[in-house]
């Protein structure tokens, strides 16, 4: 039987994939945002790493997610910002630098993966 190899950066890709439920649309807090921060905060789930965080830098993530959407990074900040008032994300700064944690990001994987076993 032939052996397939999977290249490391595919394997990455493949570790990143994200289910959204269908309650995830009937969310209030995120019903009172616009489209667009709504499709960002979707974006933060599959940039994040395995705990549900990433580096905050508005103007990566605005490439990453929105790269062929009308804004500016900086409109990106107060979309993140909005997000944070909401709830839905905690921004926060280390020592090393300024991160985002997807609320509850942890928790929801966790039932996921365990609902596809």
């Amino acid at each position: 039987m032939n052996t397939v190899q999977i290249s490391p950066v595919f394997r990455k890709e493949m570790e990143q994939i994200r289910g959204m439920k269908p309650r995830f649309f009937n969310n209030d807090s995120l019903g009172r945002l616009s489209p667009l921060t709504r499709l960002l905060f979707i974006g933060l789930w599959c940039r994040a790493d395995k705990e549900g965080r990433l580096e905050d830098r508005p103007r990566a993530i605005k490439k990453a997610i929105l790269g062929y959407d009308d804004v500016t990074a900086g409109q990106v900040n107060g979309m993140l910002q909005d997000l944070h008032d909401s709830g839905l994300i905690a921004r926060y700064q280390a020592e090393d630098g300024c991160y985002i944690q997807v609320v509850n990001f942890s928790k929801f994987q966790t039932q996921l993966s365990k609902g596809t076993k």
